[in-house]
């Protein structure tokens, strides 16, 4: 085994020992092997397995996996590392059948709810009475703490004869699982089963035996993007994601999953479907027959309120000091390829700003771009953000927000070139319409990577709570890129790219977000 794959199969959750830490932030193990998953075989019942967040992320998570039959008595039994195993918890059966094959998908969830706040525990996916699958997983911290987060999105499956897939899909899994973060968060598009209608469970089979490595031991919580859109799974296409994840809840009775918020320490992550609000329209998603299932508008506005509502009551809650928008097309892009989206800018951008976010994580293009600090429009524009900041090193979040497109996953296809105006600088193609676009220059852009020979990556994030009420926090964010995996190097070593350093003023002094008296 190379030191690479070493470090992708051992992290924190699954090992008794200690670690070291390389030069470059990457862990290596120190300790025994707690446990190992068995090879995938016929005989084996249980696959596909991820974990999420439940409610409260310090004391709730749910273990789902797939069966590929029906099961006697789907169980996850729960303990930790020194007492052993002994709650047992019953999972929930869910099931859908795949509208173009036909291929029925049998999801078990087991809610583990009354865990301890960052907290280590090993547990067991029992079913047919044997023992399918034994890992481990850490709960969140609770309270102002320090801790690592990562997102990425667009990342595809690693089996390269389905579209869209490419060996980087398992290496950005076991590049997360390097990096020991305490939360993934998946900027959309996950599996691209869409992309290939005659095959979607088996699509999304391979999705989750790659990501399974990380998503195993550690919350993976994803985002809705447009290639989760499946027409004929279920009215909105969206049977299979909301079959296989159980994620907290929004209370909006249809759209359950669709969009939800948890904390994590002091910082709140708001996950949303901005296919609901976008203009965009993708015809490149529907292969086999061409069709588009349009979903702009479908919640009838209860998205939106939902997130006015979470961000006002976030923005007086002195125990949030950082948000954190996740989303999957992006409101501000230069690429050639996807661009930026009006529909964004109009809806939600605005709460952005009013409410303080400090972070807006996006997808969609598959390329790597970073933001000056921005809030606010510029008039005479379609609604360009605008920059209050060109510090590239240090960022004041009090003052506004840093966007990112992180769509490095691991899908094929990466999109690494840039628009520039007739003087080189940065421009943007703004879809407006189902129909139309607009191209104006993006002075808000700050940091790109045209880098052909890195093209896939990821995002860091550590959070540094502060030591006083009113103190400055500060959340660090690196973004790594890799290489193309090959047969021979099937785990590049993530390379530093752009970093910066966000600060913003604790919320517990004050009793308000400090960017609201502005």
């Amino acid at each position: 085994m190379t030191e690479s794959m070493e470090r992708a199969r051992v992290s924190r959750r699954s090992f008794l020992g200690g670690v070291g830490v390389t030069a470059g932030g990457l862990l290596v193990a120190s300790g025994p092997v707690l446990w190992q998953q068995a090879a995938k075989a016929d005989t084996v019942t249980a696959e596909q397995v991820h974990l999420t967040f439940g409610e409260d992320p310090a004391r709730e998570v749910v273990v789902s996996w797939v069966t590929p039959t029906s099961v006697a008595n789907p169980t996850v039994v729960v303990g930790t590392p020194a007492g052993g195993f002994g709650r047992r918890i019953a999972a929930e059966t869910r099931t859908y059948t795949d509208s173009n094959n036909g291929i029925e998908t049998i999801a078990q969830h087991a809610r583990i709810d009354g865990l301890h706040p960052e907290t280590d525990y090993v547990y067991r996916i029992v079913s047919d009475g044997e023992t399918q699958l034994s890992s481990a997983f850490r709960t969140a911290p609770e309270g102002r703490a320090a801790f690592r987060f990562t997102s990425v999105g667009d990342v595809a499956c690693g089996d390269t004869a389905y579209s869209k897939a490419s060996l980087n899909a398992a290496a950005t899994a076991a590049s997360i699982e390097s990096f020991d973060p305490v939360v993934h968060l998946v900027n959309g598009d996950l599996s691209y089963a869409n992309s290939n209608q005659l095959f979607q469970p088996q699509v999304w089979e391979e999705y989750f035996d790659n990501t399974q490595l990380s998503a195993a031991n550690r919350p993976w919580m994803p985002t809705l993007g447009n290639h989760e859109n499946e027409p004929g799974n279920g009215p909105k296409g969206y049977l299979s994601y909301q079959t296989r994840f159980t994620l907290p809840k929004n209370h909006s009775g249809d759209f359950e999953g669709n969009w939800y918020s948890f904390q994590v320490g002091s910082v709140l992550f708001v996950m949303l479907d901005n296919n609901d609000v976008c203009y965009q329209v993708d015809t490149g998603s529907y292969l086999s027959t061409g069709d588009n299932q349009i979903l702009t508008g479908y919640s009838g506005g209860k998205q939106l309120r939902w997130l006015e509502q979470t961000l006002r009551e976030a923005s007086t809650d002195t125990s949030i000091d950082w948000i954190v928008a996740v989303m999957h097309q992006p409101a501000m892009s230069t690429s050639d390829a996807e661009g930026s989206d009006l529909g964004i800018r109009q809806n939600w951008m605005p709460l952005f700003y009013q409410y303080g976010v400090d972070f807006v994580l996006a997808g969609h293009d598959h390329d790597y771009e970073r933001s000056y600090a921005v809030r606010g429009t510029e008039s005479g524009t379609v609604l360009r953000p605008h920059v209050v900041s060109t510090n590239l090193n240090r960022v004041d979040s009090d003052k506004g927000l840093v966007h990112l497109v992180i769509g490095t996953g691991g899908t094929k296809g990466h999109d690494d070139v840039y628009q520039t105006g007739t003087a080189g600088e940065p421009t943007e193609t703004i879809n407006v319409s189902g129909t139309e676009t607009e191209t104006e220059d993006a002075p808000w852009s700050a940091v790109t990577d045209p880098n052909t020979t890195y093209p896939w990556g990821l995002g860091v994030f550590d959070v540094d709570p502060g030591r006083f009420p009113g103190d400055k926090t500060t959340m660090t964010f690196t973004y790594y890129h890799t290489p193309a995996a090959t047969a021979t190097s099937p785990y590049p070593t993530p390379v530093e790219f752009d970093t910066f350093t966000a600060t913003r003023t604790r919320s517990d002094g004050f009793g308000f977000r400090q960017r609201d008296a502005k």
